[in-house]
């Protein structure tokens, strides 16, 4: 279950929210909250959470909790990014920080060489454990046009997640689009040469790779 990715609710504040560094007041955590989600075997994801939001679930959280897919803020500040801080700390719970293929997270290259670079502050700084791949992208069919349309339109019921991004906005845009070749779907066996050349060891590219991902998804269901 992702925390919320912009509206304050009962599990947090969310990404254009308080938390990202932002000099305001908020609300006390809702310390009940995650216990419940530990108990029925929901994986918590903080990946649209706010800073200080991903700081209250993992000390509230008996289980681990995951990035399913951010980047590193300490090689760009960008709102979407993960501080050290909050790494850290669901490092500290066990799980792990998905890195994402959206060139305006990665920042610098934008392609499969930032993608790496962010893998590598990560082993680096906070250890194999806690680094995994979390694309966000997907692969797209020729038919999701058509399909699309045969959904009923309905009144808009809220804003659009843009409207709660602070003012002004940080960049959304890249001049890499995040249809770049290196950063496809299909581009895992190239993550893995990458990592190959990187220097990291077949243990920790296998945990990577997917190995975090089902230790922590073991660890969290039910008999799992």
């Amino acid at each position: 279950m992702n925390t919320p990715s912009t509206p304050p609710s009962r599990f947090g504040k969310g990404v254009g929210g308080l938390g990202n560094g932002l000099p305001k007041s908020r609300p006390p955590p809702r310390r009940d909250s995650h216990p419940d989600l530990d108990r029925y075997g929901m994986l918590v994801g903080v990946a649209h959470t706010g800073w200080q939001s991903c700081l209250d679930a993992a000390a509230a959280s008996d289980r681990p909790i995951v990035i399913s897919h951010s980047a590193c803020h300490a090689l760009n500040a960008h709102y979407r990014c993960k501080s050290d801080a909050v790494i850290r700390a669901v490092a500290g719970t066990g799980g792990y920080m998905g890195v994402c293929c959206i060139p305006a997270f990665l920042g610098g290259s934008g392609d499969i060489a930032a993608v790496l670079d962010h893998i590598d502050y990560i082993v680096r700084h906070f250890g194999p454990d806690c680094a995994a791949i979390g694309t966000d992208i997907v692969y797209s069919s020729s038919a999701s046009d058509r399909e699309y349309e045969k959904i009923p339109s309905r009144r808009r019921s809220r804003s659009g997640w843009e409207y709660f991004w602070p003012d002004p906005s940080p960049s959304v845009s890249h001049p890499l689009s995040q249809d770049h070749p290196s950063l496809a779907w299909t581009n895992w066996p190239l993550f893995t040469v990458g990592l190959v050349q990187r220097g990291h060891s077949d243990e920790t590219i296998q945990k990577i790779l997917g190995g975090n991902v089902l230790r922590v998804a073991r660890a969290v269901c039910p008999g799992g």
